[in-house]
């Protein structure tokens, strides 16, 4: 008698409320990742830090000095560009008749400038909406060597104002995906300039692993393992923080003693310890190597780094010079080039 009425009860609705689930709780929202800290060096120890009179914003850097990184002494000069003011203008400079970094200096007036990119065959280059030269060549020939192409595997973008990107555009591609990339991506950008190796991936240091990824094939200076691997070459790198500050680096080099050069392994890890950007490209380096400054350097051309195509004993031109190493007119002509004006 007694179940009965429990089970009418029970069948009634009347008995305890069903459970309502609760609604899904809000989703874990990661807290906004911080701007890192910005990384200058300090007077001191190798590094002399300057303002480049007349410019707010624009600070020159060298190094001089037994670099930690490479173990070895160094010159290193840098360019520090603050494009979050608005009067500064960041462009590429094409020539299809080469010249010289001093030249290109002097005739836009610039604040500073550096050598662009690697030979015209090995790279692309669009410049004011119009593309100069699209990777033509497969390889590159170096005497009895035919090395697969292997310069473009990243890229510079630029409207000649202060939008300056630089990208792993090409990451992993071969030299027909590299052109098929590239003619896609030129269509929607004014001015792009390819180059290798990517040193800064958005911080990540990739430019220590780019000789692990090119083995040595062989004995050329062309090889990417050792054209990249040298510990005695000049180099050539843009960078980009995450502040909105362009990077011009040049590094000296073939000079036992005073500036021995330095690896793109170790350049990544220069620039990490010094600089931190998020992004940086290396660019033409050897004895392309140059890069001017105002009020710095050389009185007339303002060329502040030694290049390496005169290594004469005696200066060309009567600048100071150092004995028995290059001086500052050892520059070579290029037909790229990027530099830095003051906006009207």
């Amino acid at each position: 008698m007694v179940l009965f009425p429990l089970l009418a009860l029970s069948c009634s609705g009347k008995g305890d409320d069903p459970v309502t689930p609760d609604p899904d709780p809000d989703p874990i929202v990661e807290p906004e990742k911080p701007l890192p800290d910005p990384v200058y060096p300090e007077p001191g120890n190798g590094w002399t830090v300057s303002p480049v009179i007349g410019y707010d914003g624009i600070t020159f850097y060298t190094f001089d000095g037994l670099d930690p990184v490479s173990n070895s002494r160094q010159r290193i000069f840098v360019t520090d560009i603050d494009l979050s003011r608005p009067d500064y203008a960041v462009k590429l400079g094409y020539y299809s008749a080469t010249t010289t970094a001093s030249e290109v200096f002097r005739t836009n007036n610039a604040i500073a400038c550096i050598n662009g990119g690697y030979e015209a065959a090995s790279i692309w280059i669009r410049f004011e909406n119009k593309n100069k030269a699209s990777i033509v060549n497969n390889f590159i020939t170096d005497g009895s060597y035919q090395i697969p192409q292997w310069k473009s595997e990243a890229a510079l973008y630029l409207d000649n104002d202060q939008d300056v990107r630089i990208e792993f555009t090409g990451k992993g591609m071969n030299v027909e995906e590299w052109r098929t990339t590239y003619f896609a991506r030129a269509k929607s950008e004014t001015n792009m300039l390819t180059s290798a190796p990517m040193l800064i991936d958005n911080y990540e240091p990739v430019g220590k692993e780019f000789c692990k990824l090119h083995p040595r094939q062989c004995s050329s200076g062309e090889d990417p393992y050792n054209h990249q691997a040298s510990n005695t070459n000049p180099r050539t790198a843009i960078a980009k923080t995450e502040l909105n500050h362009v990077q011009f680096i040049v590094v000296d080099g073939r000079r036992s003693g005073v500036s021995t050069g330095i690896s793109a392994a170790n350049l990544t890890e220069f620039l990490v310890r010094n600089f931190n950007p998020q992004y940086a490209l290396n660019l033409d380096g050897g004895g392309s190597s140059t890069m001017c400054v105002k009020g710095f350097g050389d009185p007339a051309t303002h060329v502040v780094n030694y290049p390496t195509d005169n290594m004469s004993s005696t200066g060309k031109d009567g600048s100071p010079k150092e004995s028995g190493g290059p001086d500052h007119a050892g520059q070579r002509p290029r037909d790229t080039f990027l530099y830095v004006v003051k906006k009207n």
